[in-house]
């Protein structure tokens, strides 16, 4: 049931023009330490902001000290969990996914979030790490649910598992699997315009495009966000592909450039 806070909220994150939301996540450092490009979290914050983002994703430590800079953006989503999917089968990593809750929707409430973030690892080697992913999501989804805050849902196979990620198969399962258990907006991988079509008319709820590691030209990033737009993706979530390129603003102002020509 959508309360009249989660509606509020959602119309908050999506843009007004278009429709379509534009989110920049920053949350890796809590999964893998320092990258490239996060280590100016106040430059890069008002960078996001100027391209004209409408939401972006972070980690309560960084919200805790940069809420003001975040004032700036209309709308926060907060990390809710911590895994080691990212560093599976690295020097600093293991065989297989680990997942764990590291906060809770009141403090996003306290925070002033407009939504909460949690990731759902399927196919993974060890049944016991899936299980824990979906009794993480079902404990979140009820705090949003009492709470008013949008819940949104990464839904994706693990490293290491028995699926490759970008299976549109794979895809389909995970968005549907995510949606029924209430996501509110679901994040997954891209597996090509026809596979993100039939996710999108699959889904309960709205479909959002991750953006992968680094990879390729601006322009050919923003071809993959064309063709989304045109498979009926209601969000791009695009996080190393923004943050690490020379140019972040320029960068997220192409995106939303080319969101607001595709939606016409």
């Amino acid at each position: 049931m959508t309360t009249p806070g989660k509606s509020r909220r959602m119309r908050q994150m999506f843009n007004a023009d278009t429709g379509i939301m534009l989110c920049i996540p920053i949350d890796h450092g809590m999964q893998v330490g320092a990258i490239d490009g996060l280590s100016d979290p106040d430059r890069l914050i008002g960078e996001i902001a100027d391209g004209g983002a409408d939401s972006i994703i972070v980690n309560p430590g960084l919200m805790r000290r940069y809420h003001k800079q975040l004032e700036r953006i209309p709308s926060v989503i907060l990390r809710m969990d911590q895994t080691t999917m990212w560093r599976t089968g690295g020097p600093f990593g293991y065989d297989t996914t680990y997942t764990r809750l590291v906060s809770d929707v009141n403090a996003a409430v306290q925070l002033g979030a407009e939504a909460v973030i949690t990731y759902l690892f399927t196919c993974n080697l060890d049944p016991a790490e899936e299980t824990r992913c979906f009794e993480i999501n079902g404990e979140i989804s009820k705090q949003c649910e009492a709470n008013g805050i949008v819940h949104v849902i990464e839904a994706m196979a693990a490293n290491g598992g028995h699926a490759r990620a970008d299976d549109p198969e794979v895809v389909l399962m995970n968005c549907r699997i995510a949606s029924e258990l209430g996501a509110d907006i679901v994040k997954t991988d891209w597996c090509g315009a026809e596979g993100i079509t039939k996710v999108v008319k699959n889904s309960l709820a709205p479909i959002a495009i991750a953006g992968g590691g680094k990879s390729g030209s601006l322009d050919e990033l923003t071809d993959v966000v064309r063709a989304g737009v045109d498979s009926g993706a209601r969000g791009f979530m695009i996080g190393r592909n923004t943050f690490q390129r020379s140019d972040v603003r320029k960068t997220v102002q192409a995106l939303r450039d080319t969101i607001v020509s595709g939606s016409r």
